[in-house]
C-alpha cells in the first residue's frame, strides 16, 4: 500500500481540480449519493448536527447545511482543506487525523465518512473514535467493494493506471459490518443500508441489494 504522503489528496493540481469532478462525470452519481444519504440520516432520526471527518473539499459537508443540519468538516490534508475553505467562503472546517478528533465526548449527533474511509489505515480505531464523538450514530458513504466500477478500479490499480486508488480499501456491506462491531460491540447499535450508482441500462436508482457502486450504511446507536 503507498504511503499517505503518495497521496492523491495531497496532490495540487489533482486538488484544485477535485470539485469540477462533481459537475462533470460524476454528476448523475452525486445526486443520488445525496439522496441515499439524507435517507440514512433521516433514518437515524433528528439529526442537528454532523462532523465529517476526511471532508475533503467539503462537499458534502456542505450539502448537509443545504438539507438544514449544522455541518462541521475535518481533513488530513492541508490543500484539501484550503480548497473547502474557499468553497465555503470560511466554514466551520478543521485539521485532523480520523483516529484521534479534536472534541469533546458526544458533542455531535452523527459523525460522517463519504467516500475517504476507504483512505483511512486503522479503521476500528477510528470507528472507536467517531463513536466517542457522535451522540446518536455514524454515516458511511462507501465506494462498494462488490460493484462493478470499483472492480474496474482494482484493475487499474493492478496495471498502476489509477493513482486515486492505490492507497484505497474498498469495502463490501459484509466487511463493513463486521468492522464496526468490533469497534464498539456487537450489540450497542442498528444498521440502515443502501446501494445506488447502478449501471445505466438497470432501472434501479436504490436497493437493498449492496451492489451498487455507492454503498450507505447508517449506524444508529441504542440507548
Amino acid at each position: 500500500m503507498a504511503s499517505q504522503s503518495d497521496a492523491w489528496y495531497f496532490r495540487e493540481e489533482i486538488v484544485s481540480t477535485y470539485e469540477s469532478w462533481y459537475e462533470g462525470k460524476y454528476k448523475r452519481a452525486d445526486i443520488r449519493e445525496k439522496a441515499i444519504l439524507r435517507r440514512g440520516i433521516d433514518w437515524i432520526g433528528d439529526v442537528r448536527t454532523i462532523f465529517e471527518v476526511g471532508c475533503g473539499t467539503a462537499h458534502f459537508t456542505r450539502y448537509f447545511e443545504e438539507i438544514g443540519v449544522n455541518a462541521y468538516g475535518a481533513d488530513l490534508s492541508p490543500l484539501m482543506l484550503n480548497e473547502a475553505m474557499r468553497l465555503s467562503r470560511g466554514g466551520k472546517l478543521t485539521r485532523a487525523t480520523s483516529a484521534f478528533l479534536p472534541v469533546r465526548e458526544k458533542v455531535v449527533d452523527v459523525v460522517a465518512f463519504i467516500t475517504c474511509f476507504e483512505y483511512m489505515p486503522e479503521p476500528v480505531s477510528v470507528i472507536r473514535e467517531a463513536s466517542r464523538v457522535a451522540r446518536k450514530g455514524i454515516l458511511f458513504g462507501l465506494m462498494n467493494s462488490w460493484s462493478i466500477p470499483t472492480l474496474r478500479r482494482k484493475i487499474q490499480i493492478l496495471f498502476g493506471k489509477n493513482p486515486f486508488y492505490k492507497n484505497a480499501h474498498f469495502y463490501s456491506l459484509p466487511e463493513i459490518e463486521r468492522t464496526i462491531p468490533a469497534a464498539i460491540g456487537k450489540d450497542s447499535f442498528e444498521i440502515f443500508q443502501r446501494s445506488t450508482v447502478f449501471p445505466r441500462i438497470l432501472p434501479v436508482n436504490e436497493s437493498r441489494l449492496p451492489f451498487g457502486a455507492f454503498l450507505c450504511v447508517s449506524v444508529r446507536f441504542n440507548q
